[in-house]
């Protein structure tokens, strides 16, 4: 482990943000709720991934410590990192899930230092810093910057957020979809870079960031048509008019002329304002002077971005398609490119999941799944191979359905995310709901429309989702949940193609995209072991998704978790029992194993992880099968033995 002292690195990672920066990255003397935030998804990480080793006592033998805390964290964990002993108050929950409390996170003073190195006086604990996690981190000097210096974007801009935005001040209840995809400000609720946007200013946060939901329009790029491939539903002129309407692409169409060119040899592309100049010296300049690319300037609609800040949706007709374009920046552990060989290929992608739902009986007849289709894609591919590299994911758009455009009358629309949120009053976002129609009601109504409809997909087609909160809608009818909405899934959906309901309507994705003839196993959609399908499915469903709502609803509606999960167990239960899909094709997906792979997020940030680095820790399982003549009971108590008590 490299040395760093809290002092230095400060004053190092001060160095790396703009003077704007400077008030909000700033650290005060005592840590403010956005720092308290970071530090407590930092360390429930740590702790979860088991990057450190912990120990854990009940809370119940220290009382008069962390009175200030909730009864629901109910232990204290000890570590250590680099010679320094820390200590907080948390709650070992469902899948292992480790919760810590915001502001109890403690580190051990060592006292004064003497001359002879020894240190003498009283060692007491004090709250620790988030420079000082890092500090202590076992790694080296290069990494423990590039991770602080996430961490302080993400306070960095929390602080503004807190500062300047009203969604702090009142609750987003009666909130449109659009709104509330620009108000829900939280992020992810697991990593703790949920909002670094390495590469964003200050400025570009206020200026592109969904949170203050400022509108742009899209500039717009004439590419010879050699250097672009695409997949649209019509012919590209036809296809571009309905998009825009005939008026803006007639627009466009003049400008072009004016320059003496036009569509049969040029291509159009949308790009977003922020990249124009983010992606200049990475090839866009050259492309321009060399003739390659003309811009056309901004026309069209105006869009504003969402929680996944590279989706735009349409403000001025908001039943219009949402737009995914590629920014040249990295976001939680991805950079928010586009990535080749998976644009081009959405739409046969999308097809495909929409026969499917089209020709199932079951999902046909319960009518609780919509799929938003990603029906168009483009991609700025130069035929250079240097050139080609550069811009590689760059330069391209997906458009994807709105849902505004599919729903039913009476019908509203959430992002699932919301589920999760607590409001300035104090109470959960959904908590009008669970009174009006009691937890235990809206919590089994929750899980027919959610849980059943992607659980049956898996086990019964053979198709396994991305299905967290962000790529989730759900639609209700006066706060009684109705139907559950997936969307973006042209990069995140999985098959075994041995395990596929119907092999032979598979797409046939090298005929757009010659890349398919020879991918390996693991590198695309195809899997070469159901048990991915599974820890897709369970990760995604379970660990960092439902496991969140069942803590909310125990710690603000003394709703235990061992109730919501038994309501988890009790559907898949009936699912079985209904015959729908047999048994033994059930137990192929080995979801009721003793115990279950997790990805390890955190791990693969510390780690420096690429794309297709995949870091992972096992957690037990829950839902593990028991003996047929166990009672109800003892699965609550399996349940609840999860927990360190």
């Amino acid at each position: 482990m490299d040395n760093l002292d809290k002092d230095t690195i400060l004053v190092k990672i001060a160095k790396q943000f703009c003077p704007e920066h400077a008030q909000y990255i700033a650290s005060p003397k005592l840590a403010d709720k956005e720092e308290q935030r970071v530090v407590r998804q930092f360390i429930d990480a740590l702790l979860y991934e088991e990057i450190v080793a912990f120990k854990s006592d009940k809370r119940s033998k220290t009382p008069t410590e962390f009175k200030q805390f909730d009864a629901v964290f109910d232990s204290v964990y000890f570590f250590s990192m680099g010679g320094r002993e820390f200590k907080c108050l948390g709650a070992h929950r469902i899948f292992e899930r480790i919760r810590i409390a915001d502001g109890s996170v403690q580190i051990l003073e060592q006292g004064q230092k003497s001359e002879d190195g020894q240190y003498i006086g009283n060692k007491e604990y004090r709250e620790c810093r988030i420079e000082e996690f890092i500090c202590y981190l076992d790694t080296d000097s290069e990494t423990k910057m590039r991770v602080l210096g996430e961490l302080m974007q993400t306070i960095a801009l929390c602080r503004w957020n807190s500062r300047y935005l009203e969604h702090h001040k009142k609750p987003r209840r009666e909130l449109s979809f659009a709104q509330l995809e620009s108000a829900i400000t939280e992020g992810h609720l697991y990593h703790p870079s949920f909002k670094a946007r390495t590469g964003f200013t200050l400025q570009d946060h206020i200026q592109y960031g969904p949170e203050a939901a400022k509108t742009i329009q899209f500039r717009w790029l004439a590419i010879q048509s050699q250097h672009v491939d695409y997949n649209y539903p019509s012919a590209s002129i036809d296809f571009w008019a309905e998009e825009l309407g005939e008026e803006q692409f007639g627009v466009l169409t003049k400008r072009l002329k004016v320059l003496g060119k036009n569509w049969l040899t040029y291509s159009l592309v949308p790009i977003h304002p922020w990249q124009v100049d983010a992606i200049q010296n990475r090839g866009l300049s050259d492309a321009i002077d060399c003739g390659d690319i003309i811009e056309l300037g901004e026309a069209g609609d105006f869009y504003q971005a969402t929680q996944s800040l590279r989706t735009l949706v349409n403000v001025s007709h908001p039943e219009k398609a949402n737009i995914k374009i590629p920014l040249n920046l990295v976001s939680t552990s991805s950079h928010r490119n586009l990535q080749d060989h998976f644009v081009c290929t959405a739409p046969a992608i999308s097809t495909w999941l929409q026969e499917v739902v089209a020709k199932d009986e079951y999902l046909q007849r319960e009518g609780k799944l919509l799929l938003l289709s990603e029906y168009a894609g483009l991609l700025y591919k130069p035929e250079d191979k240097v050139k080609a590299k550069e811009m590689d994911g760059l330069i391209g758009a997906i458009f994807r359905e709105s849902v505004v455009d599919k729903l039913q009358s009476g019908e509203e629309a959430i992002p699932f995310t919301a589920l999760m949120l607590v409001e300035s009053d104090n109470r959960p976002f959904i908590a009008d709901w669970l009174d009006r129609y009691g937890v235990d009601a809206w919590v089994n109504r929750l899980l027919d429309v959610m849980l059943v409809p992607i659980w049956h997909m898996l086990v019964h087609n053979g198709i396994a989702f991305e299905a967290h909160c962000q790529n989730l809608i759900l639609t209700h009818k006066d706060g009684w949940p109705h139907r559950i909405v997936l969307r973006d899934f042209h990069e995140d959906m999985e098959y075994v193609e041995g395990y596929l309901k119907f092999p032979e309507h598979l797409p046939r994705l090298a005929e757009t995209d010659s890349y398919f003839e020879t991918i390996a196993l693991d590198e695309g959609f195809s899997m070469s072991d159901i048990d991915e399908l599974r820890e897709l499915f369970m990760d995604t469903v379970y660990v960092l998704n439902l496991a969140d709502l069942s803590f909310l609803l125990e710690r603000y509606h003394d709703y235990s978790e061992a109730q919501f999960w038994n309501r988890v167990r009790n559907h898949l239960n009936e699912y079985r029992q209904s015959g729908i899909t047999s048994s033994a094709r059930i137990d192929r997906i080995g979801a009721e194993n003793p115990s279950i792979i997790v990805e390890s997020l955190l791990k693969k940030k510390i780690l420096n992880g690429g794309t297709l680095d995949y870091f992972e820790h096992t957690v037990s399982n829950p839902l593990a099968a028991i003996d047929e003549e166990s009672s109800e009971d003892r699965a609550l108590y399996q349940i609840e033995s999860q927990r360190i008590n």
